[in-house]
């Protein structure tokens, strides 16, 4: 099977998204793929919303738990 060639920064994607649990390689290439071909409805969303978890929401030092 022949490989297309992405740019660094889908590559840089697939490879982030394929550190997610449940996530290999050609599962993260075709969830790039699908985010890239899909940036308004999907990806720019998303961004903003790490964006915000990634100010707001934080990992309790004691318990581990998802605190606000």
């Amino acid at each position: 099977m022949k490989r297309n060639v992405v740019g660094v920064e889908i590559e840089r994607l697939i490879q982030l998204l394929s550190r997610l649990p449940g996530l290999g390689p050609r599962s993260a290439r075709r969830a790039a793929l699908h985010l890239v071909k899909n940036r308004e409805k999907l990806m720019r969303p998303l961004g903003a919303a790490l964006a915000d978890v990634l100010d707001k929401v934080s990992e309790c030092g004691i318990c581990g738990n998802v605190v606000k």
